[in-house]
């Protein structure tokens, strides 16, 4: 994904030069900042369950699951997970 936006902000400035004149520079640095940040958000969403800062609490939802139906059925249920450092995995 990274190396086709690399090429296409490489090679977008000339396809802009006659154009945009002088304006080019800026016109690319908006095109790529755009083009980096989808880089991101798709990187980001290709492992939602990982343990990273966006990742979503897997084992905390599981554990709410299971207290949630121990309780139901009459059985002693384990603690919640709690965060370390923040992070609730």
């Amino acid at each position: 994904m990274f190396r086709t936006t690399y090429l296409y902000c490489l090679l977008f400035p000339f396809s802009l030069m006659e154009g945009a004149g002088w304006m080019t520079p800026l016109f690319v640095a908006i095109v790529a900042y755009v083009f980096f940040g989808l880089a991101e958000v798709t990187e980001e969403l290709s492992n939602p369950f990982g343990e990273t800062v966006n990742g979503l609490p897997l084992d905390a939802m599981c554990r709410t699951i299971e207290i949630s139906l121990l309780t139901q059925m009459g059985e002693e249920a384990p603690a919640p997970l709690k965060p370390e450092g923040y992070y609730l995995s």
